[in-house]
């Protein structure tokens, strides 16, 4: 059973009060029992934003690829019938656009660092 991204937020939010709820006990008692449970809820919570936001990520850079795809075959095509320099320059400027937007889109995530291609 696959959990969509508001699932996965609302079984974080859960554990993260958990571990809010064990901080509180910790702090009235100083039993280590709840600081280690504040602790394995919070890294609980922790993964499971990173996974609702990883779904995310992984759509974007889905759709991504598949507009590469589509050009990539008008690319092919076009190639296939000799088409004229207009056409072909068309299609490169769609590339060029498209290679603009999944840089700009990972330097933003930082799946690539700033400086990087």
């Amino acid at each position: 059973m696959l959990l969509g991204k508001a699932e996965l937020e609302k079984l974080a939010a859960r554990y993260q009060e958990k571990a809010d709820r064990a901080y509180q006990n910790y702090q009235e008692t100083g039993i280590s029992r709840y600081d280690r449970e504040r602790r394995n809820a919070e890294d609980l919570a922790e993964a499971l934003r990173a996974a609702a936001n990883a779904s995310e990520e992984h759509s974007a850079l889905s759709s991504l690829r598949a507009e590469f795809v589509w050009i990539a075959g008008q690319a092919d095509a076009a190639l296939a019938e000799n088409a004229p320099r207009e056409i072909l320059a068309d299609i490169l400027e769609n590339v060029v656009s498209y290679a603009a937007t999944t840089c700009n889109y990972a330097k933003r995530e930082r799946i690539i660092e700033k400086g990087g291609a």
